[in-house]
């Protein structure tokens, strides 16, 4: 019934006009706080001047993307394509990343800093980012269990941005995306190739393909699109 009742609102909210200017209409996204950092948090100071009264509901991210938007329960979710495989769902590509290893200057060798090689990294104690409470595991983090490589995993959290400051003053490391890493206050922290290739990511929204007429997700869609378009591309982050 719930999911009948969705259905007929969508109807009549795609009958409607949708200025941005005028709506106070409010839109709930789905992301990890790194594409939260990345792509939202310009993508609201854009909305500021042009939609003022829009409200964007910024939602943490589920081990379960088909059910939160099969019940509505975000307009969009932001998630890698590569943990989401072959989905039916309509979405539209973002921004790419890599990852890179983080770890505190100050804790190890200059030789170690200049080159990670792969039997140090694996005797270091590894800090790992998943979500949910049953720990779900970030996409370079199941590439390395897929390949069999074990590790000294120490600590998990479920926030790329808490990294900087679990790191420092540990011998830690962590595998981090590049682009957020850029957006934090390193002060000693440094940033090395991993020694195991890991795939890099593409971000992307998702949403319910009954929304996808109308005019005020198109809009979100859109403008988000065009955020995204406009980031530094991988590689020249600085």
């Amino acid at each position: 019934m719930k999911e009948i009742l969705h259905q007929i609102d969508g109807v009549f909210a795609e009958s409607d006009d949708f200025d941005p200017r005028t709506t106070t209409r409010s839109f709930s996204i789905s992301a990890s706080d790194y594409a939260t950092a990345v792509v939202l948090a310009p993508l609201l100071r854009g909305l500021a001047d042009d939609a003022p009264n829009v409200t964007v509901n910024v939602l943490p991210r589920s081990p379960d993307v088909p059910a939160v938007l099969r019940l509505d329960s975000a307009d969009l979710v932001i998630e890698p394509r590569e943990m989401m495989g072959d989905s039916p769902l309509p979405g539209v590509s973002l921004f790419s990343d890599r990852w890179v290893c983080m770890l505190d200057g100050s804790m190890h060798e200059p030789a170690v800093l200049a080159r990670l090689e792969r039997d140090h990294y694996l005797q270091l104690p590894h800090l790992v980012y998943s979500i949910g409470q049953d720990r779900q595991l970030n996409y370079a983090d199941r590439h390395l269990a897929s390949l069999g490589v074990r590790r000294r995993i120490e600590l998990t959290v479920e926030s790329f941005l808490m990294a900087p400051l679990l790191i420092r003053g540990t011998s830690l490391v962590s595998l981090v995306l590049e682009r957020a890493a850029s957006m934090l206050p390193l002060d000693g922290l440094r940033l090395v190739d991993p020694p195991i290739p890991v795939p890099g990511i593409t971000d992307a929204m998702y949403w319910n393909p009954r929304h996808s007429e109308d005019p005020g997700h198109r809009w979100l869609r859109q403008r988000l699109a065009d955020t995204a378009a406009r980031l530094t591309p991988t590689g020249d982050v600085s």
